[in-house]
Formats: structure tokens, C-alpha cells, sequence
């Protein structure tokens, strides 16, 4: 894209998805429109330079040789070690060739096969990367659907060579033909026995032919970027403070704090080094070698007293754990890093002390569970990664059953006389989901967005979320007939209300189907009217109000246009959409909500079944922030509005300030409202 748009000043948008672009590279564009005209005005205000440098991840069963293979790629010298220990999580190491007059880096990632390690590949699986998968044809225990199917998921369709490793010259013919009939990315099976190096100079050839038509290699970045990337590589140290990454990037030639923070989002996003700028902790410290981070981690969940202790571990652990000058100063960070990943939450009623939950027991603990009057979901996954149902648990911590209802698998949920049993199936790629109780429907909304919210961070996961049929025969049913979602959403889209249960052969309503179970819209069904955007601001108000609905949008405009801000009210929705699924999604997507309260406000059955219980609920489980306007005089301490915060003085509502006036308090309202919005 010419670089001229950073120009653009009073450009207002520009929507690139779906546009195979090279340059801004795709991490630059993923964080949206500014960072995009940010980049290119980087590249108009100074020269270019490009950036040879890409990751190779090598994958695979644990013993397999990826270890080996690593440090034959690094030195082909390197002799294979009799007693080579298995990988402890991941190991990073530099490899360069040279490469049109340059050093090409090759950055070769050697994961650890063992299982406890596969639920944080996510985090390092990177798209634009080179990917090996080891196999030890000897032992003949290599999932290749599930490696190939990982890679596939997590990685964009990044190129995967097959290296078996044919250990005293055992022969295993792959089918290959198979492969590459469900994996477009998959490109060539190599063999070697890395105990003699045959056929290591071919690999060696191919890796390089592969990785340097990456697309990303090669491309043009602002020169001061190129500057720092080689200053903090040269760096000796695993992580420094923000400020000093801040003074080396005035070293270079940066002047702007937001072209400093979008390099090291950047270079974060590729898996150079970790900065996570959206914490407060973490975004102190700028870790130059992630395998400082990595490594601390899996001290952890491989320490023989927490996985003896299923997953038990306090302050005291840790200090024991990370006792080496390298951790002692930064075991805070350390601790906020593993909670960052998903990997370990602190049980409520015991501060300082931590569960791992990937070191849970795996036997289910027992409980009794009443099964009548339940709501039932399904999760069906065409490939199940590992480690969604342990980051669930994780998410809903808090919410555990007295804090002994969880296992590797599952977790009883209770709150607010309402029980939730959430288990994970891996053997049959199914997460099961039943609630009984009081507000079930409720709890049910925040289980399947926490999911959904899992779901999400893969961009390419493929399921089925499956919803009971509520037939006579199927509803009080632990076992009943299931739909598919979006085949539900289809039916409606069609005007085709009735669908046949395939047990009993009833006729059902789809829309009870639906409003019984599903509280938001589904990712695969319906797209909603108009994109989801962030600081989202939901406007709730009775259509009776519509004279000051108008009179807030007129004062919100030019915060919508200069702020970023962005509002949503149920004008937004388009005739022919499902008016139900466009509210609950836009309630999911809220950030602020905005209630105009009136006695016409309280009066309306629609907003008091429809949109007050799930934003309250997300005003709850997820921190969405709820203002409101009092218009005029109501019975509004009689409900559960009372608790939040009014954004003018409640003993004088709006229509009993002179019209004069009424500009000023609008004013302070909006401020108020933008605040919220943009607050991070």
C-alpha cells in the first residue's frame, strides 16, 4: 500500500481485511486504522530497510529429535549426544546463512512434545512462520493429523515440511497423497537419520528455499525500526524496563512514545520478544528473550512438588522455584506472566496461593446433581486443540464450587442459586454443558460467551455448538435430540418456523428452540447489521424517548467523530435482520451502556426482559460499565439501576433544567460517557 496515505489526515476509514497485503505487514494492520496510518507515515518521514529474519518451529512427540535437529541446523558439525535430554518447554536458538548480501536470522523454536506443554502452543505458534514436524519413526507414535491440524489452526497456513527421523534406518511410509488433501499448507515429507546426517544437506537446502519466501521477508520498514531490532537482538540481557527500551529507541532516531510502543507491539507480535503493553504489571518490563519468560513458567508445572500437590503452589513455591538471580527480582512479573497465559488463577478464599489446573487430578470428584428442569448445551469440534476447557476454568475461577468442584476436565460452577457443570470430552472433540438452578438462562449467557471468548482467540476453529431439542419427549431429557445452531438460524432466515425433532418426530417452534438456550448471536450463523467496533457504547432507551435519544446522539457527534467512539442503538438494525440476535450481540460487544431512564424507561416490558438481564449480567461477570440519565422523575430505586452510577444529579433530571441550560448538562454527560468508553 503507498505509504502516501499516512498523509491522509482527514481520512476517517479504511478497511483492509481480506487484503493480501505485504506491506504495512499484517500485525500492523490487525491493530487497525491508526496504526496503520502511523506505520506509513513512519515510512514516509525517514528511509527504509528490510528485514531478513523469520521463525522455524519445530514440533512433534517428545524424543522425536527435534532437539537434534535444531543443533544440526545451527551446526552441522553438532554430534548426536547419547544421553540428549527432552526439551523443558521451549528452547530458541539463532541460526544464519547469508542471503542477498545480508545475514538471513533464522529463529528455530524447539517445542517440547510432552503433553503439559501443548495447552500454551497457542501463544507461540505464530502465523508467517516455517514449520517442521519431527517424527521418530522408530517408536511410529506421531499424530500427524493432530501436529498438521494445530499448525493449520493456529498458523494462517504458514508452510509445514515433514522430517522423519529414521532412527537405525526403520522405514514408515506416510500417505502423503491423504495429507495433502485436508492440508493445503503441508509441503514436502524429508527423511534423515540424525545419527549419520543423511539427508540433512536436503533439509538444510529446503529450510532455506521455504523460509525465504515467507511472504513478510524481505519487506520494507522504517529504518529506526530495523536500528532497534538489531540493538535489542545484540542485547545481552533477557528483559529490560520500559524506559530503557523507550531511551533506546531515542538512541535511534524515534521521537514519537507512539511509534516506540507500536515497534514494540510489533516485534511482539511476531514472537521476537514479549511486551504486554494492556497490563499494568507486565507493561513495565520489556522481555527481550522469551525463553527467560517460558522457561519460568514450566519450572513451574514441571516441579515435582506442585504436580505431586495437583497443582497447588503459594508465594513461598515460587520463591523456592525461581530462587536464580535471573527470576529472584522478578517473580511478580514472573506470576503475571503465567496468569497472562491462562495457566494458573489464586483461589479466592486462600490469597497467595495458586492452582495450575493442567495438574489437576483427572478423576472426576463426586457431587450430586439434580437433573431436572436443566438447560443443555453441546460444543462439537472438527479438531479439539488442547487446553479451552482448563483456560475456562481458569476465567471462571472465582465461580467454582466451594473451590474443590474442578478437575483436568470439568468444573461445577455456582452462583446465585443457579449450578453449572461444564465438562470436556477429548476423545469425542466435545465440551457439555448443563445448568440447573434459578437463573439458568443467565448463567448459561455467561458460560457460552466466556467459551465463545476461547473460541474467538482461534481465528480458524471449526464447531458446532448443539442446542436441545424441548419437544414433550426431549425436555426433561439428559439425553435428548440435538440441533445444530446455525442450521436453527438458517430456518429462521427463511421464515421456516417449525423443525422436526429426529427422536420423537414432534413438530418444534425454532424460535422457542432458540430463546430458551441461546442469549447472543452466534459467530457462524447471521452476520449482525453493522461490524462489531471498539469502545462500543450501547444506547438503551423507550422509544417515547426518542426526543432525547436525539438530543444524546447531536451532543455525542463530535466525540464519534474525533474519539473513536462508537455508538449502537437499535436503529442500527437493518430490515430483514433478526432484531433479537443484533441486541444481545451489540450487548456482548458493549464496553459502556447507557440507560435513559424515564417511567416510560421502566415501563417497557421489552427492555426489562430483553435488554436490562444480560447488561446487568455483563455489568457483573465482565465489568461493563452502566450509565445512566435520569429524564425525569421515576420509580428507579425500586430496581437494580440504583446501584450504578447516574451521570447527572438524580434529584434534578434533565427535563427539569430550563432548555437554556440543558446544553451544559449534556456536555458533562457526554464527557462522562466518552470517559468511560475509552478507559483501558
Amino acid at each position: 500500500m503507498p505509504p502516501e496515505i499516512g498523509q491522509l489526515t482527514n481520512l476517517q476509514i479504511l478497511d483492509l481485511r481480506s487484503n493480501p497485503f505485504e506491506s504495512p505487514p499484517p500485525e500492523i494492520i490487525t491493530k487497525g486504522f491508526k496504526a496503520i496510518l502511523d506505520f506509513c507515515r513512519q515510512q514516509l518521514e525517514q528511509e527504509t530497510d528490510r528485514f531478513y529474519e523469520a521463525k522455524l518451529l519445530i514440533v512433534g512427540e517428545g524424543g522425536a529429535g527435534k532437539t537434534t535437529l535444531a543443533k544440526k541446523i545451527q551446526n552441522e558439525n553438532y554430534k548426536l549426544q547419547q544421553d540428549e535430554s527432552s526439551t523443558e518447554g521451549i528452547d530458541v536458538i539463532q541460526w544464519q546463512f547469508p542471503f542477498k548480501g545480508k545475514e538471513f536470522q533464522v529463529n528455530i523454536w524447539d517445542f517440547g512434545g510432552q503433553e503439559i506443554y501443548h495447552s500454551t502452543h497457542q501463544f507461540f505458534l505464530t502465523k508467517r512462520s516455517l514449520y517442521a514436524v519431527v517424527a521418530d519413526l522408530r517408536k511410529q507414535d506421531t499424530d500427524f493429523y493432530y501436529w498438521l491440524n494445530v499448525v493449520k489452526l493456529l498458523s494462517d497456513d504458514s508452510p509445514l515440511l515433514i522430517i522423519k527421523n529414521e532412527k537405525q534406518e526403520r522405514k514408515w511410509e506416510i500417505n502423503e497423497n491423504d495429507l495433502r488433501k485436508e492440508f493445503i499448507n503441508f509441503k514436502e515429507t524429508l527423511s534423515t537419520n540424525l545419527a549419520t546426517d543423511r539427508g540433512l544437506p536436503e533439509i538444510l537446502n529446503k529450510i532455506k528455499h521455504y523460509i525465504t519466501n515467507l511472504p513478510h521477508v524481505g519487506i520494507e520498514l522504517p529504518k529506526t525500526w530495523v536500528k532497534v531490532r538489531e540493538a535489542l537482538e545484540s542485547n545481552s540481557r533477557e528483559y529490560i524496563s520500559l524506559e530503557e527500551y523507550l531511551n533506546i529507541c531515542d538512541q535511534h532516531g524515534f521521537t514519537k512514545q507512539e511509534d516506540k510502543l507500536q515497534l514494540s507491539d510489533y516485534l511482539h507480535d511476531l514472537g521476537v520478544c514479549l511486551h504486554f503493553q494492556d497490563d499494568d504489571v507486565l507493561r513495565k518490563t520489556v522481555i527481550l528473550k522469551p525463553t527467560w519468560g517460558t522457561d519460568a513458567v514450566y519450572k513451574v508445572l514441571d516441579n515435582p512438588q506442585v504436580i505431586q500437590n495437583l497443582g497447588k503452589f503459594d508465594r513461598n513455591d515460587l520463591k523456592n522455584i525461581w530462587h536464580e538471580n535471573k527470576y529472584a527480582n522478578m517473580r511478580p512479573e514472573l506470576l503475571r506472566l503465567m496468569m497472562k497465559f491462562k495457566l494458573c488463577y489464586e483461589i479466592p478464599s486462600r490469597p497467595g496461593t495458586y492452582i495450575a489446573p493442567q495438574l489437576l487430578s483427572v478423576n472426576q470428584p463426586d457431587f450430586n446433581w439434580d437433573e431436572s428442569n436443566n438447560l443443555i448445551l453441546r460444543y462439537k469440534y472438527d479438531f479439539m486443540p488442547k487446553g479451552i476447557l482448563t483456560r475456562f476454568i481458569v476465567e471462571m475461577h472465582s465461580d467454582i464450587e466451594q473451590q474443590t468442584l474442578v478437575w483436568k476436565t470439568g468444573v461445577v460452577l455456582a452462583k446465585d442459586q443457579t449450578r453449572a457443570e461444564v465438562i470436556e470430552h477429548y476423545n469425542q472433540r466435545e465440551i457439555k454443558v448443563r445448568v440447573a438452578g434459578k437463573h439458568k438462562k443467565e448463567r448459561l449467557a455467561v458460560i457460552i460467551h466466556e467459551l465463545e471468548k476461547i473460541h474467538n482467540s482461534y481465528e480458524r476453529l471449526q464447531y458446532q455448538t448443539l442446542v436441545p431439542c424441548n419437544c414433550e419427549s426431549c425436555k426433561d431429557s439428559q439425553t435428548p435430540h440435538f440441533y445444530r445452531r446455525d442450521v436453527l438460524y438458517n430456518f429462521l432466515e427463511k421464515n421456516l418456523y417449525q423443525i422436526q425433532c429426529q427422536d420423537s418426530g414432534d413438530m418444534v417452534d425454532v424460535r422457542r428452540l432458540i430463546d430458551d438456550v441461546l442469549p447472543i448471536l452466534p459467530n457462524l450463523a447471521i452476520p449482525v447489521s453493522e461490524p462489531v467496533t471498539r469502545n462500543l457504547v450501547f444506547i438503551s432507551y423507550s422509544h417515547k424517548d426518542k426526543k432525547w435519544f436525539d438530543d444524546l446522539k447531536i451532543h455525542l457527534e463530535p466525540l464519534i467523530r474525533e474519539q473513536n467512539l462508537n455508538l449502537w442503538d437499535d436503529t442500527k438494525i437493518k430490515p430483514g435482520a433478526v432484531w433479537r440476535d443484533e441486541i444481545q450481540a451489540a450487548l456482548a460487544a458493549a464496553k459502556v451502556a447507557v440507560l435513559l431512564v424515564s417511567p416510560n424507561f421502566l415501563a417497557s416490558n421489552f427492555i426489562s426482559k430483553n435488554e436490562l438481564p444480560p447488561l446487568l449480567e455483563a455489568a457483573k461477570a465482565k465489568g461493563v460499565k452502566i450509565l445512566w440519565i435520569p429524564l425525569r422523575d421515576c420509580n428507579y430505586k425500586a430496581t437494580a439501576i440504583e446501584q450504578y452510577q447516574a451521570t447527572y444529579a438524580t434529584d434534578r433530571p434533565l427535563n427539569t433544567i430550563v432548555a437554556g441550560r440543558r446544553d451544559k448538562a449534556w456536555v458533562d454527560i457526554c464527557e462522562k460517557i466518552n470517559e468511560a468508553a475509552l478507559l483501558r
